[in-house]
């Protein structure tokens, strides 16, 4: 992956669907809103939650605001970012 996050800043809610909102510093930009959900499938790590990229409601439902074509750099992306997510967690 040619850009790694400097940062990964998790911010917890109290809402029962989203888990947590996260945002990736990457020095030189910034990509703000991804978030944790709850899902009916399983994770990598056997919770029932997933990461949704940020987006905007508009004409028809939702519509992406970030997509990365190439699964494997987004499954490392999502990676470090259920490393973050899990880490502060256990802390």
């Amino acid at each position: 992956m040619k850009y790694i996050p400097k940062n990964i800043e998790i911010k917890f809610t109290q809402n029962k669907t989203m888990k947590a909102i996260v945002n990736l510093n990457f020095d030189d930009f910034v990509i703000k809103g991804f978030r944790i959900m709850v899902s009916e499938f399983e994770n990598s790590k056997g919770d029932k939650l997933w990461i949704v990229p940020p987006s905007y409601k508009g004409g028809g439902g939702y519509h992406p605001i970030f997509y990365m074509p190439d699964k494997k750099k987004w499954e490392k992306l999502s990676g470090l970012i259920w490393e973050e997510y899990y880490k502060q967690i256990n802390t």
